[in-house]
């Protein structure tokens, strides 16, 4: 039988209080405690998912918008008393060891590798097509469209390091610089999406894509102001344990698959899986369940080398924050970042809390390309015709501002998602096209020399970016037919 999220004998005053911070991302139907979802190896796989929903919203949404007090009220109701009660005594007692050996031996690190470095890889998918857009505008042109293109670029580049410093600290090695690093385009991000990203010249169309990728969670947004100046029964035995133990690298990304459609979303999911395996190592460690954040915070699975971190004075871009992570609390700090410069902090339009700057609050990527798209500025317009009773408008709603100039025929007219195989009849085209992508492996060998250690390397890959612009732009104003230039191809030198 399915549990409520708090349990009958919790004070009231708890209820009131998670249902009025969790209010907007609850979901309705009623959900297994977190509890039974971690440890009851008799759930089914559709509880599991209703679970696993709801969980997650509701963790997520207290850590990430820290609420500490909330999040250890939830964490005492979720956990309150010992494992034992979910089950009757005499069962528990013949049982209680296969339940213990099962939630120890659980190894988290192929299952955190796999989905950290599938967050790698969506960030970096991004890069390549950023940069095609950015080079292909041509020199004295669409300024500020590509300054915006131009940070957007290097934010994601600053996400994927930081991604790189969550692998280091809970001790697995990332990748950036293998052929199985590499996208691939055209491509779809690993997520349930149903548009591809690729390599295209700046078009209204390439722009659209980058708005789609960028796409908020959230179906509302925090308007603009006017003039606003930018400031269960018995364990089954140990064989139907392992054979039913939905906590499996196959199930977890499959759940991905069908329920997380943005960015944001997989971030979301990927917060909730690694706190999973922090409570499981804190279980291990202390044979007792965390009751408060504190208690979760540190240890368990951050065993790895702080030497290993990237920290911000290594770090040579000018966007956003570096955050090195030793904790579950630098965790928090990388996804908040991640997540309020892609889709907006707080329910804004701003990558983080506009009143925290006198002058120069910068929006969100998403926020970002529809002003490119629709060649307006969201600050200086009026908003009211969007705005509800509560300030809220959707994340849809154009910006109206002041004009932003865009010249969309000042532009290379590169071929979309060029391959070295439509240079092998130009041997000129082909050498160009093979010294580009022998340039960008140098920029992900000089970032993976880095986060294995030897971070005075990052400093180089300054030089490959202005290289590659160079050498894109030497691509893109050659002819490779009547209708398309060359372009770069962002594949693995072979």
């Amino acid at each position: 039988m399915r549990q409520k999220l708090i349990n009958k004998s919790e004070p009231q005053k708890n209820k009131n209080l998670l249902k009025s911070s969790l209010a907007k991302n609850t979901i309705v139907a009623e959900a297994i405690s977190l509890q039974s979802l971690l440890f009851d190896s008799n759930i089914n796989k559709e509880n599991w998912i209703e679970g696993l929903k709801y969980h997650s919203k509701t963790l997520t949404n207290l850590l990430l918008n820290n609420q500490l007090e909330e999040f250890n009220q939830y964490l005492q109701s979720q956990f309150h008393g010992g494992i034992s009660e979910m089950f009757p005594v005499a069962e528990f007692s013949r049982t209680s060891f296969e339940a213990k050996k099962g939630l120890t031996e659980l190894d988290y690190i192929p299952i955190l590798q796999d989905l950290l470095q599938t967050a790698i890889l969506i960030e970096h998918s991004t890069i390549p097509p950023y940069l095609t857009a950015l080079y292909s505008i041509k020199d004295g042109t669409n300024v500020l469209a590509s300054q915006i293109i131009r940070s957007v670029a290097v934010e994601e580049m600053l996400h994927m390091i930081m991604v790189c410093n969550v692998m280091n600290a809970v001790n697995i090695q990332p990748s950036v610089n293998q052929p199985e690093n590499y996208p691939t385009y055209p491509m779809k991000l690993p997520m349930n999406v149903d548009f591809f990203v690729g390599l295209e010249t700046f078009s209204s169309n390439s722009i659209a894509t980058f708005i789609a990728i960028e796409s908020p969670s959230n179906p509302l947004v925090k308007a603009p102001k006017y003039n606003y100046e930018a400031k269960p029964n018995a364990l089954l035995s140990k064989s139907m344990v392992q054979e039913n133990n939905p906590w499996t690298l196959e199930n977890m990304k499959d759940f991905i698959m069908q329920n997380v459609h943005t960015i944001g979303e997989y971030y979301d999911v990927l917060f909730f899986y690694i706190v999973v395996f922090q409570i499981v190592a804190y279980y291990k460690a202390n044979g007792k369940l965390p009751q408060t954040f504190e208690e979760l915070n540190k240890g368990g699975i951050f065993t790895g080398d702080p030497v290993k971190q990237i920290r911000p004075e290594q770090y040579y871009g000018s966007g956003g924050k570096l955050h090195p992570v030793e904790a579950l609390e630098g965790v928090i700090l990388v996804f908040q970042e991640i997540k309020g410069q892609g889709e907006g902090a707080d329910d804004s339009i701003f990558d983080v809390d506009a009143s925290q700057f006198e002058v120069g609050a910068e929006l969100a990527h998403y926020f970002r390309f529809k002003e490119i798209f629709h060649e307006h500025f969201y600050l200086e317009g009026d908003y009211t015709p969007f705005t509800d009773e509560n300030g809220m408008m959707p994340v849809t709603t154009p910006p109206v501002g002041k004009p932003l100039p865009v010249d969309w025929n000042a532009a290379y007219p590169m071929k979309p998602n060029p391959k070295m195989a439509d240079y092998e009849s130009n041997p000129q085209l082909f050498e160009q096209g093979k010294a580009f992508n022998e340039t960008y492996k140098k920029l992900l060998d000089a970032i993976q020399a880095a986060v294995e250690g030897r971070g005075e390397e990052l400093a180089k890959s300054i030089m490959y970016m202005y290289a590659l612009k160079e050498q894109a732009i030497g691509l893109m104003s050659q002819p490779l037919n009547s209708q398309y230039n060359a372009g770069p191809t962002f594949e693995f030198p072979s």
